[in-house]
C-alpha cells in the first residue's frame, strides 16, 4: 500500500514537470487505491468493534449499537426532552481509554458543557447525550472514528476509542 502511495506520488511529481506530459495516474489507479484504503478501514472498524464486543462482555454491559456505530446503554430510563442541537448540556461523570487513562473526571475536572453539534468535542459524545434525557445515566464505548480517529489528539492516541460513564445533568 505505501509502495504503491509512493509510486503514484512519484509519478504524479515527475509527469507534472513537463508541461507537455500526459497524467500517468488513471481512473483506474485511484479506484484501486480507494478500494484498498476501503478495505482497510473496514478491516480497522471490524477488529476495533470485536475489542468493543470483549470489554461490553467483560463489565456484562447489555450496550445497543447505532446506526453510526456508537455502543451505548442508558441506565435510568426518564421521560423528558432530548437536547437539540445548538441545545448548552452539562455532563458529569468519566470518560477514560481503554488502558484506564481518564481523558475526564467530574470529580477532577468539574462538571463539562458544551454546545451540541457546535464544540470541538468528538461526535460521539455529542451523538450519545443526544440520546439522553435531563437526569439520565449512560455507559457508551465511542469508536474511534466518532472520537478523534486516525489521527487522535493530544490526549488521545490515534485509532483510540473512549468509554463514557456520564449523567446528562442539565440541557439549556
Amino acid at each position: 500500500m505505501k509502495r504503491l502511495f509512493f509510486i503514484l506520488t512519484a509519478m504524479i511529481f515527475f509527469a507534472s514537470c513537463n508541461n507537455d506530459a500526459v497524467p500517468l495516474v488513471t481512473t483506474a489507479a485511484v479506484a484501486v487505491c480507494d478500494d484498498e484504503n476501503i478495505s482497510l478501514n473496514k478491516e480497522i472498524v471490524r477488529k476495533e468493534n470485536a475489542n468493543i464486543a470483549l470489554i461490553a462482555k467483560r463489565y456484562r454491559w447489555n450496550l445497543e449499537q447505532t446506526p453510526t456505530g456508537l455502543f451505548y446503554e442508558i441506565l435510568n430510563k426518564k421521560t423528558g426532552n432530548y437536547p437539540q442541537t445548538k441545545d448548552e448540556v452539562q455532563i458529569k461523570g468519566k470518560i477514560y481509554l481503554q488502558d484506564g487513562t481518564e481523558l475526564y473526571n467530574d470529580k477532577t475536572d468539574g462538571i463539562k458543557a458544551f454546545i451540541v453539534n457546535r464544540s470541538e468535542d468528538p461526535v460521539g459524545l455529542h451523538e450519545l447525550v443526544k440520546l439522553m434525557c435531563e437526569g439520565e445515566k449512560s455507559r457508551a464505548i465511542i469508536p474511534s472514528y466518532l472520537a478523534y480517529g486516525i489521527t487522535g489528539s493530544e490526549e488521545t492516541p490515534p485509532l483510540a476509542f473512549w468509554i463514557c460513564e456520564i449523567e446528562l445533568i442539565k440541557i439549556n
